[in-house]
């Protein structure tokens, strides 16, 4: 079972917000644009918590008090789950309600879950299902015996009971065992919401995915061998299995049994009996008629045998884990903690549940390399038993020509209220020709930091590196504000050649992404000429394509007929990172890629 999507409503600062996810989902956007919120919401919704604090709720600020007033009356969480397991019809509360999807490249079940929160009362679970009206002929029907003899399959009705004269009534349980009979059901395409499916609520709650936050902040105190820490939890675990399993652990309940018989403070000849007896002595010198009673109790081994483990780490050298690194903790946090609920699946009776992984920022204190292997351990993790969900600042922990289903949700403000734009990159990547396929990917070998297009709002698409560098010494002309709300909103990208320029403009518009481009027009070069009309229709009318007449070195006036960047280095340093000595031809095409900005 894996989380598809998400639909909160009056959470936080997500008032209304919709969330897609694949294998592998990154939430990406500026600070405080509810990242964090998104993962805190799923976790509600999984967790079955019943109540919430009236700070949660969605808030504006009052000007007259200049305090945050609960604007949103409820808190709605709704999540569609798909690649539901066939046996999930027969799951007590989920009978009648799995539905059938159909997307462009797979089929499957799937169920829609629902917790509505009001405030200051108890959440309402709810599923959905498609409306069910008992067809006429089974209205009159009593008795298991009755629906057999209309049409049921005898075989069917004796699954659900063995007294085939008992009366089953019409009562909301009594229709739920009924919901497997599709033979006596008109089933509409009309949906609706049942209410407490299962009765309560952990009934439903422990067949959904489990849920795993590794938060920003992780501690220390997790990877200690004491306290309540997830490898404390993990070691006393596998002690645990290893001890029930021990006839070592039986002869010790034995001999547990006897040294309890030896310190019974009951037994006057004993050293424990002794000193009860010299204590009540002193005691009751004091307080007449008071005494103290004490018994010793070994019979129950589990109780009395507990380990204690002292715990270390190693990199370069082996030291406490106070010692160690933060990134290298984290790190360890984000194994163990995984370890720990893959244990917990193959121990409990819950093999079949998912994981659902949420991971705040994983490029935190790590190195780039470390950050790098990071990456590829949470596309290796993205399997049919776990999710990963990732809020990041870093595109370096974005790879979009990975093979897992991957959706980046970037995350913005508008009017106050967080909007959300799905990326579906490896649909628009499998959208790509074969050409352009190759192209793309390419670049992406040449240039990982390409995902950077992503975290911007406008993406400038140049030929190579001669381009990139002059534009990019244009803006230090610029005044500093000026710069800074453009490098805050433009992300400069090389498709190092004009053929490449065609699949990776055909890849962003297929996510909604519109380029800016520029080009050199390059007539009379028959090679890179024939390139020109491609790139003005990949661009299917969106964003905008700047041609160069016929190259930049023309609009500049001057000429490199070799180490292209570096001779377009050595032109720009003669403007002297001022605007006025900015040839206005070049002025021109910069007023006309940063319109509205310059």
């Amino acid at each position: 079972m894996r989380l598809h999507r998400i639909k909160i409503q009056g959470f936080r600062r997500l008032k209304d917000v919709d969330i897609t996810f694949g294998d592998a989902t990154f939430l990406i956007g500026h600070n405080n644009v509810g990242k964090s919120s998104v993962l805190k919401a799923i976790g509600i919704l999984l967790s079955g918590s019943k109540t919430l604090d009236s700070s949660e709720y969605y808030s504006e600020l009052d000007e007259e008090s200049g305090e945050s007033i609960p604007i949103a009356k409820k808190i709605v969480l709704e999540a569609e789950f798909r690649n539901v397991p066939i046996a999930a019809k027969t799951w007590r509360g989920f009978k009648g309600r799995i539905l059938n999807y159909e997307s462009e490249d797979e089929t499957g079940l799937s169920l829609v879950y629902k917790r509505t929160y009001p405030i200051g009362g108890t959440a309402i679970p709810e599923l959905q299902t498609k409306v069910r009206t008992l067809k006429e002929e089974f209205k009159k029907c009593a008795t298991w015996q009755d629906y057999i003899d209309v049409g049921v399959p005898q075989e069917v009705v004796e699954g659900e009971s063995d007294d085939l004269t008992k009366k089953v009534g019409k009562s909301a349980k009594a229709l739920e065992s009924l919901e497997n009979f599709d033979e006596i059901w008109d089933v509409s395409n009309e949906l609706a919401w049942v209410t407490n499916p299962g009765g309560i609520m952990p009934i439903v709650i422990n067949k959904l995915p489990r849920y795993l936050l590794i938060p920003i902040d992780t501690s220390i105190a997790e990877l200690q061998g004491s306290g309540t820490g997830v490898l404390s939890k993990t070691l006393k675990s596998l002690f645990d299995t290893v001890r029930d399993k021990s006839d070592n652990f039986l002869e010790a309940q034995k001999h547990l049994k006897l040294l309890s018989d030896e310190m019974d403070p009951n037994d006057e000849g004993s050293e424990f009996g002794k000193m009860m007896i010299e204590l009540n002595s002193v005691l009751s010198s004091v307080f007449p008629d008071t005494a103290l009673h004490a018994s010793t109790d070994l019979s129950n081994p589990i109780s009395s045998i507990r380990p204690t483990f002292n715990v270390e780490m190693s990199s370069n050298i082996r030291t406490s884990i106070e010692n160690q690194g933060t990134g290298m903790v984290r790190a360890a946090v984000f194994g163990m903690l995984r370890f720990r609920q893959q244990w917990l699946s193959r121990h409990e009776d819950t093999q079949d549940r998912s994981l659902i992984i949420c991971f705040e920022e994983p490029e935190i204190y790590l190195h780039p390399s470390a950050a790098n292997q990071m990456r590829d351990a949470i596309y290796e993790l993205s399997d049919s038993n776990s999710q990963i969900i990732a809020s990041t600042h870093s595109p370096y922990l974005i790879d979009i020509a990975r093979k897992p289903k991957q959706v980046l949700n970037r995350l913005s403000l508008v009017d106050e209220s967080v909007n959300n734009t799905p990326f579906s990159v490896s649909e628009g990547f499998k959208k790509l020709q074969d050409d352009d396929k190759t192209y793309v990917k390419m670049l992406l070998k040449i240039d990982d930091y390409i995902s950077r297009v992503f975290y911007t709002e406008t993406v400038v698409i140049v030929e190579g590196d001669t381009e990139d560098i002059i534009l990019r010494e244009s803006l230090d002309c610029l005044p500093k504000e000026v710069k800074h709300r453009i490098t805050s909103n433009f992300e400069i990208v090389k498709a190092r050649g004009k053929a490449t320029i065609i699949g990776l403009v055909k890849y962003l518009i297929s996510m909604g992404i519109h380029p800016i481009v520029i080009h050199d027009r390059d007539k009379g070069t028959p090679g890179a000429e024939k390139f020109n009309n491609p790139i003005l229709e990949a661009t299917q009318g969106y964003g905008k394509v700047i041609i160069l007449e016929e190259n930049i070195e023309d609009v500049l006036d001057y000429k490199a007929n070799s180490e292209k960047p570096f001779k377009a280095y050595e032109y720009v340093s003669k403007w002297e990172t001022k605007w006025e000595n900015i040839p206005q031809n070049w002025k021109n095409i910069l007023l006309d890629v940063f319109e509205g900005y310059i």
